[in-house]
């Protein structure tokens, strides 16, 4: 019962934050953006762990929940440095996710072909991506470590798909369109209501990682 109420304040929250992102408020941005993420650490600690090497499937998961949570906090200041300090936390998170969920991974045919249509998502945006970067001469220098973030996080999705996690899975495909909306609004042109796109999934896909531990969502 706790958990599901636990689960609520993080999606009322979040969606608080969500409907005050036009407020020009750099103190309402920075509590509101960091609570919910807190709130879904604070959900993966007090998970359960459930199965054979469970408690270190939800230390790495944890572990990767707080490099998230360091890169929300350097995305909310300005600049390119800023910025590659973000990219940088999210990148070893992810890397923390793949670890966690590697051991869980079950090969088969059907969950190849799962992920093709990914990868041919992201082989486009990643021309697309170094079409507008390298036109860019100010940007040309963080090609190389967008060009890594994509490669991981394309790895996360496929591994979580493999490992048979539902939670995980979803969780990293809205990963992948969280990310690609942030990526394409930053590098290539504007996306319409690209604040709310990219934060609406960003939270739900670190609530599924988080839920991933005792498979929190599941029906019962």
């Amino acid at each position: 019962m706790a958990r599901k109420w636990l689960i609520a304040l993080i999606i009322v929250i979040g969606l608080i934050h969500l409907a005050t992102l036009s407020v020009d408020s750099t103190p309402l941005h920075w509590v509101l953006k960091l609570t919910p993420m807190l709130l879904i650490i604070a959900l993966a600690v007090t998970s359960p762990p459930e199965g054979k090497s469970a408690r270190a499937y939800k230390t790495l998961i944890v572990i990767g929940l707080v490099f998230g949570i360091a890169g929300d906090a350097f995305l909310l200041v300005s600049g390119d440095t800023s910025f590659m300090f973000g990219l940088g936390s999210f990148l070893i998170g992810h890397l923390f996710y793949i670890v966690a969920l590697l051991p869980r991974v079950r090969y088969s045919l059907l969950g190849l072909l799962a992920g093709l249509p990914i990868a041919a998502y992201l082989v486009f945006m990643i021309m697309k991506l170094h079409e507008s970067i390298m036109a860019d001469s100010s940007q040309s220098g963080l090609w190389i470590p967008v060009l890594v973030y994509v490669l991981v996080i394309g790895t996360m999705f496929v591994v979580a798909i493999l490992s048979r996690n539902m939670h995980a899975a979803i969780g990293s495909l809205f990963f992948v369109a969280s990310d690609s909306i942030l990526a394409w609004n930053k590098f290539i042109g504007e996306v319409t209501m690209s604040g709310i796109l990219i934060m609406a999934s960003y939270f739900t896909a670190q609530l599924l990682l988080a839920g991933s531990i005792a498979n929190v969502f599941r029906s019962k």
